[in-house]
């Protein structure tokens, strides 16, 4: 049962690690998804998958108790960051759908994926322009964002967070490996759909538990991901980014140049006071 202790505790969280979020929900929305977190949770002897936000937020209460890290402090201060962001650009109600999507997906949930999801969608605002958050396609399949491009054609773009472990690393086989996601998601997501409405679909891959010397020794090959077309590969994609942060704090979607020469960073990042 929430408790008016526990909602004012919870409330209070939230404006300390991460006050950007009540530009887009309000106190009583806040509150709403607690009651219904708490429900879930007890439904399921109190557990939920783990790291979805629900988790994640116990973890940042935990944090804030203990005093004994910073890791989920930093990740809900670049949570922060990327909604301040946003706070920037149109179409607020199609972001604030996002945000409701990631709060409520109890079942599936990732909080990195998440963390992912947008900042691509704010990268992609930068030069696009976001239409909706969830289209359903004539296959019934959701794709995560529509955009209209600077020449006016619909993007439609699915984000694929690629979780990696770095022990199973081999040289030779991480094309076949990546490949093979991205066209997977891609097929999945393009099946039985019209010619046209496939040229509109693209995948946008993130690294995750990629170490800098694997990415150092595939950037060759990861520079060039993006090339693959529909008749070459069998899909389309954006060239993939990976999270990392600077000096412990500032996370971020870098690209692989970014990766491979720190000294981008320096220059791209400055702004952020590194």
């Amino acid at each position: 049962m929430l408790t008016k202790t526990m909602i004012e505790n919870s409330v209070g969280l939230i404006k300390t690690y991460c006050p950007n979020l009540f530009i887009f929900l309000n106190e009583m929305e806040f509150t709403t998804f607690l009651s219904k977190a708490i429900e879930h949770t007890e439904k399921n002897n109190g557990r939920t998958p783990n790291n979805n936000f629900i988790v994640t937020f116990f973890k940042l209460l935990n944090e804030h108790k203990s005093n004994e890290s910073d890791e989920i402090r930093n990740e809900f201060g670049y949570f922060n960051y990327l909604l301040g962001e946003f706070d920037k650009y149109e179409n607020k109600k199609e972001f604030k759908n996002l945000l409701l999507g990631v709060l409520y997906n109890f079942k599936s949930n990732n909080f990195h994926h998440t963390l992912g999801e947008i900042a691509v969608c704010l990268d992609l605002n930068l030069i696009r322009k976001f239409e909706k958050y969830e289209r359903i396609l004539d296959n019934q399949k959701s794709i995560d964002f529509e955009f209209i491009d600077g020449n006016g054609k619909l993007m439609l773009i699915d984000v694929l967070t690629i979780d990696y472990k770095k022990e199973r690393y081999e040289k030779e086989k991480i094309k076949a490996f990546l490949d093979g996601r991205l066209r997977v998601k891609f097929e999945d997501k393009s099946k039985d759909l019209d010619s046209d409405t496939k040229n509109k679909i693209f995948v946008f891959p993130i690294l995750s538990g990629f170490t800098i010397e694997i990415i150092k020794e595939q950037s060759e090959y990861l520079k060039n991901v993006s090339n693959s077309t529909i008749e070459k590969d069998g899909f389309q994609t954006f060239p993939p980014r990976a999270f990392g942060n600077v000096q412990g704090t500032f996370f971020s979607l870098f690209t692989i140049d970014e990766i491979i020469d720190p000294e981008k960073i320096k220059k791209n990042y400055s702004q952020h006071g590194v």
